[in-house]
C-alpha cells in the first residue's frame, strides 16, 4: 500500500514531466521526509560516534533533481529510486575526492557540509562497492538497481519491488544473488593479484 499523498506525488511528477518546472517546489515538501530517511540510511553507515548531517545530502540531491530534464517520471517509488541513486553518486564522488586529496592530487576538496566527514576506511569501502556495482550493472542492471535501492536507499523489499515494477519475490531472489556476487567480487579485489579496480 502506498503512503498517504502518493497520488499527489504521482500527479506532480506527471505535471513536472510535462514541463511544469514549478511542480518540483510543490513535490519536495511531500517527499522530504522520505528523502531524509534515505539520506540517513547512507549516513548511518559512517563510523560510530560521528554525527553526520543529512540536510546537505538532501540539498545536493534537490539541486541534481532540478537538472533532471530527461527523466520519464512515473510515480513516487521511481522518484525515490532515482533520488537514492543520486545520493549514492554524490557520496561516491565525495569519497573519490577524499582519496584523490589523500594522494595529493586533484583539485581542492569542496565538502558538501562541514559535518559530512568520511573516514578513509569507509570511503575506500564505498568506492570499492560502487566499482563492483558498476561491474554488476554491466551484465545485470536489475540486480545492481536492487542493491542500490536496498543498501543505499534503505528501501524495503516491497518498496524496491514497487520502484522497479517487479514482484517482491523477484527482489528477494535478486537481492540474495547480488549480495553473494558482490561479496565474492569484493573479496577477489582485496586479494593480492585479485581483480583490479577501474575508475568510472
Amino acid at each position: 500500500m502506498e503512503p498517504a499523498g502518493a497520488e499527489a506525488v504521482t500527479q506532480l511528477l506527471i505535471r513536472w514531466r510535462a514541463g511544469e518546472r514549478e511542480c518540483l517546489n510543490q513535490l519536495i515538501p511531500l517527499v522530504e521526509g522520505e528523502l531524509r530517511r534515505i539520506a540517513h540510511s547512507y549516513m548511518r553507515k559512517e563510523r560510530q560516534g560521528h554525527i553526520l548531517q543529512t540536510t546537505a545530502l538532501v540539498n545536493e540531491v534537490y539541486l541534481k533533481l532540478v537538472d533532471q530534464t530527461q527523466a520519464d517520471w512515473q510515480d513516487r517509488a521511481q522518484f525515490l529510486g532515482i533520488a537514492a541513486r543520486l545520493m549514492r553518486e554524490i557520496l561516491v564522488d565525495h569519497a573519490r575526492d577524499l582519496h584523490r586529496e589523500k594522494r595529493g592530487g586533484g583539485a581542492p576538496l569542496l565538502p558538501l557540509d562541514g559535518g559530512l566527514v568520511f573516514s578513509n576506511e569507509k570511503s575506500a569501502a564505498l568506492v570499492a562497492l560502487d566499482d563492483a556495482l558498476h561491474d554488476l550493472a554491466g551484465f545485470d542492471s536489475r540486480k545492481a538497481q536492487i542493491v542500490g535501492l536496498r543498501c543505499f536507499g534503505g528501501m524495503t523489499v516491497e518498496e524496491a519491488a514497487e520502484a522497479l515494477g517487479v514482484h517482491p519475490n523477484t527482489v528477494i531472489r535478486d537481492w540474495g544473488l547480488a549480495k553473494a556476487w558482490l561479496k565474492r567480487e569484493l573479496r577477489a579485489k582485496d586479494r593480492p593479484g585479485g581483480l583490479s579496480y577501474h575508475a568510472g
